[in-house]
């Protein structure tokens, strides 16, 4: 048996190895070209970025400060196929067109584009061959009615545009590049430090801490916009009195320059952590472009409508409103500072109606005059306020809030941007209120549902950390348990126990590392789904994905081919045989106490055991893996099964009341069963034994938060995180 030397191996920061495909495309991989042996490839080079250098700083100086980032230089340029780039035959009568670009020191580079209208049946990929980054393919359905269309940052400074179109296409007019924009202050984080700026303060919160698991929802409404390719700015989607599903993004104004902006705006969903530490997290939920309905400078408002209403796997959820007079008791703003992932701050009041600065409208925004939970920084910019209802009230212009000192922070004032104005477009009355209902609050809300609810789905909990953590076998290292091994680890699993019957739409996996050997793109893993109760059974679902392109020290997420329906008890993770010699690849995963859940499962010279069973400490493990799943409120009326004698099952989670507590043994009493806060302390319940397997806990008279319930076996202790929220 193999035995853990316990000992964690901690990754800093590897060399960025590539992100997988973002923003809303078709996927797939670019054609192969016939090239000709004359050819030598069409390549422009921008001018030296260092002669337009305006520092950072200046940009956000003054007692008040705005709090948008800008992170790239933009270069205007006007390249086509007719005008640049090279021609090459492709398979199946396809023409390929290549243009490579480069900044010279730039750490991404990000293109917008005029005049864009691909044909029906062609294909438009970017990519950067020595970073392994490729976003696409993009074809006509990304077409919008402003012939505009932004990318994410792709990175590293040298980029490729390829364009594969039918040859009776190929004259036809397709899209000008117009600008190429110059990364340089690392805005993918490939450094340990961007040499310009900096990632989040460490004063700043990650939205999926457990103490704030009641904003769980809300919090999907939160954006990070990427304004016409060299500003950063948070923004929110909002409902609005017709809930129709218009996808409205509030911000602050200042963050577009120009009226035209929002049209080459990359808008941002779920960039965040998995849980409460500050693993990256991944941008691809992302949509391009919106077109601008209503903007006022001196309120500091602008909301823009989407091109595309955000896809199901994006959870979005679509935030309430108060437009009263009435100042909140509290606020709390959920945001993206220094373009970071997503981050939470918290202030219990009071607050004041303030002015901002001179050339704003006075007594136009609410003053926070110290946060008592995280901060905002630039990045910000736009991140909405919401009120003690979870309600929201403005949204950030700026202020003099810093980690060390939070305070005096400014939002504008959602009552006076209803109507201060009467023009409709400087005003959010005439879009938020499109039936003149004339109501102060509106709820917020959630449009998908049945098979269309997604979610993600996680085992980790706050006292989980990432790290890489090593396997040894007697003294000598022997690689990883989460990835490449010389120890017959051929399949690591992560075990998953849900209610409802899930539709798996992909995984992300939080990638420690992957080291190539330089030239070797073969190295794959396989993603795979068993259905499974006490260790993974019927393989339901496989696919094979190519590491070169995952990004290290940061979540990446995996779609699957297809949904996968799951059970309520199954495995998902990954295959490593085909890691090939002189590379390698491991996931992160976080070392428990033997007292807690153990969710790892492995496949060690063709055999299934769990890694509790391959340690004399009996340690369990859990690995940084997140499922994105839909159909999540399909439950059913039978009561789930627990084979396992070593497992506990607590459902329904989150509890409103009363929640059921079924075991893989006999529970010998009441007394048994305890539920216990975040402290330690046993708190008190009401219990009710539904069977000997099953017992029934009333949380009534408990404050609403984070719970644990434990099951005394006599042997051992198991315990389950809760969360409980009365509704």
């Amino acid at each position: 048996m193999i035995r853990l030397i316990f000992g964690l191996f901690f990754l800093f920061f590897f060399a960025f190895g590539g992100v997988v495909h973002a923003q809303i495309s078709e996927g797939g991989t670019p054609m192969k070209p016939r090239e000709l042996k004359s050819s030598v490839g069409y390549r422009v080079e921008m001018p030296s970025y260092m002669q337009f250098f305006k520092s950072n700083e200046e940009e956000v100086s003054g007692e008040n400060k705005l709090k948008s980032l800008h992170f790239a230089y933009p270069f205007e340029v006007n390249l086509t196929p007719a005008n640049s780039g090279e021609w090459f035959s492709g398979e199946d009568n396809f023409a390929i067109w290549k243009l490579t670009i480069r900044s010279e020191g730039a750490y991404s580079i990000n293109l917008i584009f005029d005049n864009f209208e691909l044909p029906q049946g062609s294909r438009l990929f970017i990519y950067s061959e020595t970073e392994e980054h490729l976003l696409g393919a993009f074809t006509s359905e990304n077409n919008s009615d402003s012939r505009k269309f932004a990318i994410s940052p792709v990175a590293g400074d040298e980029i490729t545009v390829q364009y594969e179109v039918p040859e009776t296409m190929q004259n036809m007019q397709a899209f000008t590049i117009a600008k190429v924009n110059h990364d340089y202050i690392d805005i993918l984080k490939a450094g340990d430090r961007r040499p310009l700026g900096k990632t989040a303060g460490t004063c700043n919160i990650d939205i999926n801490c457990e103490s704030w698991e009641g904003w769980a929802e809300v919090k999907n409404s939160v954006v990070r916009m990427i304004i016409n390719g060299v500003e950063v700015c948070s923004g929110v989607l909002v409902n609005n009195t017709a809930e129709n599903q218009k996808p409205y993004i509030l911000s602050a104004a200042h963050c577009y320059d120009k009226w035209s902006y929002a049209q080459t705006t990359v808008y941002a969903f779920n960039y965040e952590s998995p849980f409460c530490k500050p693993l990256d997290g991944d941008p691809s939920n992302s949509v391009s472009g919106a077109v601008m309905k209503a903007q006022f400078d001196s309120l500091d408002f602008a909301l823009a409508q989407l091109n595309t209403v955000p896809p199901p796997a994006y959870q979005p959820y679509y935030a309430g409103w108060n437009r009263s007079a009435n100042l909140p008791a509290s606020t709390l703003s959920i945001h993206h500072p220094q373009g970071d992932i997503k981050k939470i701050a918290s202030d219990d009041g009071p607050i004041t109606i303030a002015s901002f600065d001179t050339e704003y409208t006075k007594n136009a925004f609410l003053k926070v005059a110290r946060w008592e939970v995280g901060v905002t920084e630039a990045g910000s910019s736009g991140g909405p306020f919401f009120d003690q209802n979870k309600l929201l009230v403005g949204t950030l212009t700026g202020g003099q809030a810093v980690c060390g000192n939070p305070v005096n922070d400014y939002c504008n004032r959602f009552s006076m941007a209803w109507d201060f104005k009467s023009d409709t477009t400087k005003q959010l009355k005439h879009w938020l209120d499109p039936i003149k209902k004339g109501v102060e609050t509106l709820n917020g809300k959630q449009f998908n549902s049945g098979e269309n609810l997604c979610g993600t789905f996680n085992n980790l909990t706050d006292n989980d950390s990432y790290n890489l953590i090593p396997a040894l076998n007697g003294t000598a290292f022997a690689g990883y348990w989460g990835g490449s091994n010389s120890l017959g680890i051929t399949e690591v699993m992560e075990k998953f126990t849900t209610e409802a019957y899930l539709h798996l739409q992909g995984i992300s996996l939080g990638v420690a590392k992957f080291n190539s050997k330089i030239g070797n793109a073969a190295s794959t893993i396989t993603v795979k789904v068993y259905k499974g109760f006490s260790q993974p059974d019927e393989l339901l679902y496989s696919q094979i994905v190519n590491t070169s392109p995952l990004a290290a020290d940061a979540m990446n997420y995996i779609k699957f081919t297809e949904p996968v329906v799951a059970g309520r008890n199954f495995f998902v993770g990954f295959e490593l045989t085909n890691i090939q010699p002189l590379d390698s690849f491991a996931v992160y995963q976080s070392l428990r106490a033997s007292n807690l859940s153990n969710q790892l499962y492995l496949k060690i010279n063709n055999q299934w055991s769990s890694f509790t069973d391959n340690n004399d400490a009996k340690k369990s493990m859990v690995s940084i893996i997140e499922l994105v799943a839909c159909n999540i409120d399909d439950f059913s009326t039978d009561t789930p099964l627990v084979e396992n004698p070593a497992d506990i099952f607590v459902f329904p989670n989150p509890v409103s009341m009363r929640f059921t507590v079924e075991a893989g043994q006999e529970i010998p009493d009441e007394n048994s069963i305890s539920v216990l806060n975040l402290l330690g302390q046993e708190c008190a319940t009401a219990k009710k034994r539904l069977n000997e397997r099953k017992m029934e806990i009333d949380m009534g008279g408990n404050i609403p938060g984070i719970y644990f319930v434990r099951f005394n076996t006599g042997a051992k202790y198991i315990t389950e995180k809760i969360s409980y929220v009365p509704w």
